[in-house]
């Protein structure tokens, strides 16, 4: 235990004192606390609202560029979508082949239109309400002639509908951008520090340094303390970010729209955050282990990006199920993967805040995650074992296979 302590202590001060670690912390930080300010920023910046057209309208017509095909269209549109700009099609396109204006419309008929803009967009927006707005005014115009009260028409479609959702289970719609949130932190953590392992022991061995370990101290105590360590780090990193968040959240609560306030207070109950907190520890360790196996069957620092792409290409996946799990929590496939511990990490949480999950469900994951993580710390510490014995060329799967065997 006094080894392991010591062993600990070394690598948890040697991730401390890189500052490139402490320095991206920081900056990662102040961009939590930005973020989390963004509903104030938006609010200082966002100027005076405008006021509401009383015709009900919007005061869109300022905002367009028109020209009409003759007067009839002119006398009846421009009061709703505004004056005529250029007198004709060919100065509208003048006007924007050289960049006075962004784009206008040449209205042909009621019910036929051209719109003209330099470039193309995927989602027009001002386009759309052009649109919009035109088919409402063709409408009118053709209740109208057929005696229709068109006032009253539009009354009838825009009578509100009114509606009570209560949810029995839970509501899977207002927690899906939580769960994409974390996914992205484990990822990119998981990502992070397991190559920092893997790097980190093939070092040890290509500099010779694990032969004098070896001697000084057990496997077991070396694989556990670095691997303690530096998932303590990355655990003191994450923690450091939502510490920063709670304070920038808590700061600007009162900018924040009610609505995301009460996704927030209706998805992050107490026994989400126990479940995401042990199955994220429990997979970010089990990863660590994979990764420190994998850095000591290589010789050279060199060799462990190959020695991990079978990990990172499982991880991948595990990343592409969850994802999936986002959007179909209660699909078989998700179900299915709830209960492998590789990619449980990330899928059983999240079908635990969307959707309800049995409790029996539940404590089998759990159980299954904490025996996959005890028998690949298991593994590690024996391949840890045989791979510093072994110098030369990278060590294959099957002699590792072998030394089992013996």
């Amino acid at each position: 235990m006094k080894n392991l302590k010591t062993v600990f202590n070394f690598e948890l001060r040697g991730m401390f004192q890189k500052r490139s670690l402490l320095v991206t912390t920081a900056i990662m930080c102040v961009i939590v606390l930005l973020i989390t300010s963004i509903p104030t920023f938006m609010m200082w910046f966002g100027g005076e609202e405008t006021e509401e057209d009383p015709s009900g309208n919007g005061g869109a017509g300022e905002e367009f560029t028109v020209v009409y095909e003759n007067d009839e269209l002119r006398e009846a549109l421009s009061p709703v979508l505004g004056e005529e700009t250029y007198p004709s099609e060919a100065e509208l396109r003048d006007a924007v082949q050289n960049e006075e204006v962004a784009s206008g419309f040449v209205v042909e008929d009621y019910d036929r239109y051209t719109y003209i803009t330099f470039d193309s967009t995927a989602f027009p927006t001002e386009q759309m309400v052009f649109e919009s707005q035109l088919k409402e005014l063709n409408e009118n115009r053709l209740f109208d002639e057929n005696g229709i009260d068109s006032q009253r028409v539009r009354e009838i479609l825009n009578q509100p509908i009114e509606q009570e959702t209560v949810f029995l289970g839970k509501d899977s719609g207002s927690g899906t951008a939580i769960a994409f949130g974390v996914l992205i932190t484990m990822y990119m953590l998981i990502l992070l520090y397991g190559a920092n392992v893997a790097t980190s022991v093939a070092r040890e061995k290509d500099s010779r340094t694990m032969e004098l370990l070896i001697t000084s101290s057990n496997p077991r105590t070396l694989i556990l303390g670095k691997v303690g360590a530096v998932g303590l780090t990355g655990i003191l990193q994450v923690a450091s970010l939502i510490v920063f968040g709670v304070i920038g959240f808590m700061l600007n609560r009162g900018n924040y729209p009610e609505f995301l306030l009460d996704m927030l207070q209706g998805t992050m109950t107490i026994d989400v955050i126990l479940v995401y907190i042990l199955f994220s520890v429990l997979g970010y360790i089990l990863y660590l282990f994979i990764y420190a196996a994998l850095g000591s069957l290589v010789s050279k620092v060199e060799d462990v990006n190959s020695a991990v792409t079978p990990i990172t290409f499982l991880f991948i996946l595990a990343y592409l199920a969850a994802t999936f799990a986002t959007n179909a929590p209660d699909n078989t496939i998700v179900k299915v993967t709830s209960f492998i511990p590789f990619i449980s990490l990330f899928t059983m949480p999240i079908r635990y805040m969307l959707t309800s999950v049995p409790i029996t469900s539940l404590l089998l994951s759990s159980a299954i995650m904490v025996l996959t993580v005890a028998l690949f710390a298991w593994l590690s510490i024996h391949i840890y074992k045989f791979g510093a014995l072994n110098y030369g060329n990278r060590l294959k799967f099957k002699d590792v296979i072998k030394s089992f065997k013996n």
